[in-house]
């Protein structure tokens, strides 16, 4: 029997009976080209992994393929433009008062483009890869006002608070300002360091005084004007600066996962530690930055803007709650999926308090902050959350750049 020929061990007389493939019916009777189109349309699909289930949630109202590779950044400015910043070494502008699905213009990068940002008063925009080329357009009529390329592999940027002036961190080192005139740039200022990257920046309420952080965990508090700078040194490399909307108080995240608040209204325009909140696990690093763990590295932080409470997301997947008085924390969750919260934001429902997280696994979560309580937890169609802006509060929207170039839009009654 082992030597016959598979072909010739099924005889004709043993087939019972033909069935054609148009006319196929699953055990319930119903056909089965019905059943795959019906599935088609559901929200929420199953896919297959070595026989295993996985549910795919997909709970956006609204969901466009922005860009052929992921989408790393998202920007909205007066409820009308919409910005993204993709792999595809492209960022597009959308105005929503012409087309929710079409582009008004497509600006071209040399690389990734991980940053965009409207300006103050939301006349201008700026695009940048991680080359270094940052892109300058005007909104009244989306012509490039300016191209800048004097960065070496670009950190981060962000506008001045009440003027056209524009701040990049480089991996040399450099904190670098253009001042945007009418017909382009009408100044540049260099701030040089020690040659480590310059890994996040944040302009002081005061507008004349910028905090900047760098790998080694080293921060510099800049004056803007005469160029000049006090310094304290942190625990690790600098991966986040966010400053209060009202007090002199800015946080610095890091990448063991310690928080730590600066008084930048010190005397003499000295820095002062106010308190640190340390990784949730409780251990602290003293590696260097080759060996250094990830694992907790602070990767999201704002302050509210009614509360002296200050959210973080970090990149194991807990996010924390701290009252900005109190090393204690407020509040912790902690995903089982240990995947990073990339974002956190702040929204209120009349006072009350609630914020919203974005991860790269895939969900949107938000929470009541009073308790710590989760409120809603959004699918975003099996897409990590790579960035993410709430539109507007009530109802609450919120809108998601993400992995495969897309962004979707989520609307959540609180």
């Amino acid at each position: 029997m082992d030597n016959e020929n598979p072909e010739e061990v099924l005889k004709k007389e043993d087939v019972l009976e033909v069935i054609e493939l148009e006319d196929a019916t699953d055990p319930a009777g119903e056909e089965i080209d019905e059943d795959i189109e019906a599935g088609d349309d559901e929200d929420q699909q199953s896919t297959s992994n070595n026989g295993m289930d996985v549910e795919v949630v997909d709970d956006a109202r609204f969901a466009l393929q922005a860009h052929a590779q992921d989408c790393f950044c998202l920007a909205i400015c007066n409820d009308r433009f919409i910005v993204t910043g993709g792999e595809d070494d492209t960022a597009f502008l959308f105005d929503t008062t012409v087309s929710e699905s079409d582009p008004v213009l497509k600006i071209e990068h040399k690389d990734s483009v991980i940053a965009v940002a409207f300006n103050h008063n939301n006349s201008l925009l700026a695009t940048a890869d991680m080359s270094g080329k940052i892109v300058i357009t005007q909104l009244n009529d989306l012509k490039t006002r300016a191209e800048l390329e004097e960065c070496s592999d670009l950190e981060w940027i962000e506008w001045h608070t009440t003027s056209d002036i524009l701040f990049a961190g480089d991996k040399d080192g450099i904190l670098w300002m253009w001042l945007i005139g009418p017909s382009g740039v009408a100044q540049n200022k260099v701030f040089a360091s020690a040659g480590l990257p310059c890994t996040a920046g944040s302009v002081l309420s005061d507008g004349r005084r910028l905090l900047a952080g760098y790998s080694d965990g080293l921060i510099r508090l800049w004056c803007l004007k005469d160029q000049t700078s006090t310094t304290m040194k942190v625990d690790s490399a600098v991966t986040k600066i966010e400053r209060h909307h009202l007090q002199p108080i800015s946080a610095v995240g890091t990448q063991s996962g310690a928080v730590y608040l600066f008084n930048t209204s010190a005397p003499e325009g000295t820095l002062k530690r106010l308190v640190c909140f340390p990784p949730l696990d409780g251990s602290s690093s003293n590696k260097n930055e080759e060996d250094e763990d990830v694992g907790c590295c602070v990767e999201s932080m704002q302050f509210s803007e009614h509360f002296p409470w200050l959210v973080v997301g970090r990149n194991d997947g807990t996010f924390t709650v701290y009252e900005i008085d109190n090393s204690s924390p407020r509040s912790i969750y902690r995903s089982t999926q240990m995947q990073a919260i990339v974002k956190v934001i702040w929204s209120y429902k009349g006072t009350a308090p609630y914020f919203t997280c974005g991860s790269t696994d895939g969900t949107v979560r938000v929470f009541d902050a009073r308790d710590g309580g989760l409120v809603k937890e959004l699918g975003n169609g099996g897409d990590s959350v790579l960035d993410m802006v709430v539109l507007q509060k009530e109802p609450l929207q919120i809108m998601t750049a993400g992995e495969n170039g897309m962004i979707r839009l989520f609307e959540i009654a609180l």
